[in-house]
């Protein structure tokens, strides 16, 4: 029997949007990969800035407008670097090296 072009058994077409359903656009997936980073860092993520907030002070608020005063952060810091001392002249080295040995700062590496 000749087999014929319009046969009643024939496989189902499948399209291309169905091969495919697997991959996601550049776009997608990005945002894809964002969502499942975000998900498994929050706790992380929140346990940092629990950190930060405890060892940063706020900048004070003076109001609006011209009338409003300009208060500046208090310095929370607490160590010094290798680079800050190589960095630094002389006589502002000679008061962080004092500040390290009263152990009124740390000194990292």
């Amino acid at each position: 029997m000749p087999k014929t072009s319009g046969s009643a058994v024939s496989k189902p077409k499948v399209s291309r949007k169905n091969k495919k359903q697997g991959k996601l656009s550049t776009p997608e997936a990005r945002r894809e990969y964002q969502r499942r980073y975000y998900q498994l860092h929050k706790e992380k993520a929140k346990e940092y800035q629990r950190q930060y907030n405890l060892t940063h002070k706020k900048k004070a608020r003076g109001g609006r407008g011209k009338a409003s005063f300009v208060a500046p952060r208090e310095v929370v810091r607490m160590t010094f670097n290798t680079s800050d001392i190589m960095h630094s002249p002389v006589e502002k080295t000679l008061k962080m090296l004092e500040k390290i040995i009263n152990g009124e700062r740390l000194f990292t590496m």
